[in-house]
């Protein structure tokens, strides 16, 4: 096989993957792209569960954008999958699991997929076109790719609620005395 194909493949898997991830950032960040048929950004993350909403959700789309942009230049790639691999098993756990895996029964099939280019770019890396190799900075390999899994696994334990001073609406508050 020839080393540059390999080189073109993994930077057209990069370049597609990442450009997609910045169209979910910026439906979250400025409503692009069809976002205001969801609603607010505020009542989505709240239907999720996440509080505070609005901090949950701008978190979610400056990881995308800012993520899939680095996935793009192929600069620092194996965090910038490791971020996205969050995000999506996150998505996966908080909307998509419990309507199985297929995407025609709005499932997480899509996200697993987004998931499995993630951990395998943080295994492969970047390849020859990108900064990291430019830069000499390639920090992918087999330890990478592990932890980029093992996080991403980790990710639905996280907690969906900060407690800062308020409740989620319907949420109980504290004991009147």
């Amino acid at each position: 096989m020839n080393a540059h194909a390999v080189d073109v493949g993994v930077l057209a898997l990069r370049v597609v993957t990442g450009l997609l991830w910045c169209g979910h950032g910026t439906q979250k960040l400025f409503g692009w792209f069809g976002a205001k048929r969801r609603g607010t950004l505020e009542a989505e993350f709240t239907h999720l569960g996440y509080h505070p909403p609005l901090l949950f959700g701008y978190l979610a789309g400056t990881t995308e954008l800012t993520s899939a942009a680095l996935l793009c230049l192929g600069l620092a790639t194996p965090v910038a999958a490791g971020l996205l691999a969050v995000v999506a098993v996150q998505a996966t756990a908080a909307v998509k699991w419990r309507n199985g895996l297929w995407i025609q029964d709005d499932g997480y099939e899509y996200l697993l997929v987004l998931v499995a280019i993630a951990v395998s770019l943080a295994f492969v890396g970047a390849g020859r076109l990108s900064l990291d190799h430019a830069l000499g900075t390639n920090l992918a390999g087999t330890a990478a790719g592990i932890v980029v899994a093992a996080v991403a696994l980790v990710t639905p334990l996280l907690p969906r609620s900060l407690a800062l001073g308020s409740t989620p609406t319907g949420a109980p508050g504290p004991p009147d005395h």
